[in-house]
């Protein structure tokens, strides 16, 4: 996965995106588990698995991944285990949260070699586009 920080964005007082991040990875947390296939009790039984075979000895039940998704309610899933939620639904989209207000972004590697098969393909036009001028211009000088 790479990231990319867009540099120029300076953070201001009038900023329209929020910086507390929590409301939407909470928002995120439900579209994701809504959209992977597994229902909130495979979700949580898979994290406690995940989280056994990492040896961080944390059960996971329902109710503390519901917990965890409610706006009303202030706790919210440990950084360490939001790994594993993205992991288990195979999404990165709650990491998300944190990076939206930075200006920041997350890409998985297959969108990563698009992004560079892209960047390449803009390069060799602008290179063909030199070489055009350039061969232009020494007709020129003939």
């Amino acid at each position: 996965m790479t990231l990319s920080l867009a540099d120029d964005r300076q953070l201001s007082l009038f900023s329209k995106t929020p910086l507390n991040p929590i409301p939407e990875l909470k928002r995120f947390m439900r579209f994701v588990i809504k959209e992977c296939g597994l229902s909130r009790p495979e979700v949580a039984d898979k994290m406690t698995e995940l989280a056994d075979i990492e040896g961080m000895g944390r059960e996971i039940n329902l109710d503390t991944l519901n917990s965890w998704m409610k706006n009303e309610d202030n706790r919210h899933i440990p950084i360490e285990l939001l790994v594993i939620f993205c992991k288990v639904t195979d999404s990165i989209l709650p990491i998300l949260a944190f990076l939206i207000p930075l200006g920041a972004s997350a890409v998985k590697d297959k969108e990563r070699t698009a992004l560079e098969l892209g960047q390449a393909m803009m390069a060799l036009k602008k290179a063909a586009q030199q070489k055009r001028m350039a061969m232009l211009k020494l007709e020129m000088e003939k």
